[in-house]
């Protein structure tokens, strides 16, 4: 063995016998050591004189004796070699949390927290009714063509058809084919200078289901045929939102409980928006003044809190307005029509058809208070507090999105998971006007597209 290999191997003798000696932080492998540290590393005799030679000479000129010499300088060059195998190691370790800091420890910003979860809500509610809103895979079907004219003017009605109404495909006179999405669907015609209506194209408008927020067209007609009967100002009244509000689901007018609100504001909040909250108000309501003795007693001032009417005779009051609904919907022979909510959240009682909700429309637009409201895109109001100053600001915009474009002037939307995305809508030209009604279209968007397929067979 030579001169430098024997150097090598007592150098890494003294290099584990001087690592048992300190932490495990500084047990650092020796080859790393020498290229980082030992080479350029200085110590101070005692004569603090500094010594520029690489540590690694002195050790290795200490060991050529093959003896551990007694002198100052020795020692102080073995305490420096560990002070500088401790120093590496803390180094190593600094640089160790600072990745670790980098990589595990970045600031997370509130808005970053909300906006993760608002967006992770939103994906679970897209899943509960994506079945419902995207139109499903289904084996291919025969088209069944029927050739439209406004000669013939024949209505595509077969109860008894088990083809599905995506399959149904309408030719035009120009060979075009227009596919309708809704699986219940119906198109209503009036020519200028006529008094009715006549039925053109319709498709099982006579099968029952559930109609979500169309379902408010009747609570609007109920509550503007109450006021007319009593010769009720629509500003007159003013009622005192409950509690009972702010808890209900679906759409929302997002109305704040203890605010003063008008019965015309209430009608805006609930046919624009299409607000559940304030139907519910609306109906409580209308129910306790069609049940109240002194009517008078609020047009002086006083308002009605719905909170305390509510906590005394709910269901009475909830049962008197459906009672109402569904007296006008017999009273407009609406045979397959059933209302058993105000606001047409998902419920089985609560059905009707195409047909039964053309005879609704039909009188709806009859009355200039209805088709000012329907025809509103946006409405802008506050609502009031109970020492007279103004309280909350409220904006809302329609969910008819066809208003955007010329002859359309209203009805209503409506969605759910049972009813699935639905429309009834009245359009007006200089020749003729029509209402149309689709239900349970593919997706939200396609029952506008549906409609405007159908007015443009006209």
């Amino acid at each position: 063995m030579n001169q430098k290999e024997g150097q090598s191997i007592s150098l890494q003798k003294f290099h584990r016998k001087s690592a048992q000696s300190t932490t495990d932080d500084s047990q650092m492998i020796l080859p790393e050591l020498k290229g980082r540290c030992l080479k350029s590393a200085t110590t101070k005799l005692l004569n603090n004189k500094s010594l520029q030679t690489p540590l690694k000479y002195y050790i290795n000129e200490s060991l050529q004796q093959r003896k551990r010499s007694e002198n100052h300088s020795e020692y102080t060059l073995i305490e420096t070699y560990l002070e500088a195998l401790q120093r590496c190691a803390q180094e190593e370790k600094k640089k160790k949390q600072i990745q670790t800091l980098q990589i595990n420890s970045f600031p997370i910003l509130p808005g970053q927290v909300i906006r993760e979860r608002i967006k992770k809500y939103a994906e679970i509610q897209q899943r509960e009714v994506t079945k419902y809103f995207v139109r499903r895979e289904q084996p291919a079907k025969k088209p069944v063509s029927t050739a439209l004219s406004t000669i013939s003017q024949k209505s595509i009605v077969n109860q008894s058809s088990k083809i599905d109404a995506t399959s149904i495909s309408i030719t035009c006179g120009s060979k075009l084919k227009h596919k309708v999405s809704s699986k219940k669907w119906a198109i209503f015609k009036r020519n200028k200078g006529e008094t009715k209506f006549q039925k053109i194209y319709a498709f099982q408008d006579q099968q029952k289901s559930e109609v979500a927020s169309i379902t408010k067209v009747m609570t609007c007609y109920t509550t503007l045929k109450f006021l007319e009967e009593k010769r009720i100002d629509m500003e007159a009244i003013r009622i005192k939102i409950p509690g009972h509000a702010e808890c209900i689901d679906g759409t929302s007018a997002f109305l704040n409980a203890g605010g003063i609100m008008n019965i015309k504001q209430l009608l805006f909040a609930m046919m624009l928006p299409s607000g559940n909250d304030a139907a519910l108000v609306l109906s409580y309501a209308i129910a306790f003044l069609k049940t109240c003795d002194n009517i008078q007693r609020y047009f002086n001032g006083h308002f009605i809190d719905c909170e305390l009417e509510i906590e005394k005779n709910k269901f009475q009051l909830r049962t008197q307005f459906l009672q109402m609904m569904n007296n006008h919907a017999e009273n407009l022979k609406m045979d397959k029509t059933n209302y058993n909510s105000v606001h047409g959240l998902n419920d089985a009682l609560n059905v009707s058809c195409a047909l039964d909700i053309f005879k609704l429309v039909e009188d709806c637009i009859k009355i200039k208070e209805f088709m000012e409201i329907v025809n509103t895109r946006c409405f802008k109001t506050y609502a009031m507090t109970e020492q007279g100053k103004q309280g909350t600001y409220y904006k809302w915009k329609n969910t008819n999105k066809l208003l955007k474009k010329e002859g359309w002037q209203g009805i209503k939307t409506g969605i759910t998971s049972n009813a699935g995305p639905c429309f009834s809508g009245y359009y007006k030209t200089d020749d003729f006007d029509a209402i149309v009604i689709v239900l349970q279209s593919s997706n939200m968007l396609q029952r506008f597209k549906d409609a405007e397929i159908l007015i443009k067979l006209l």
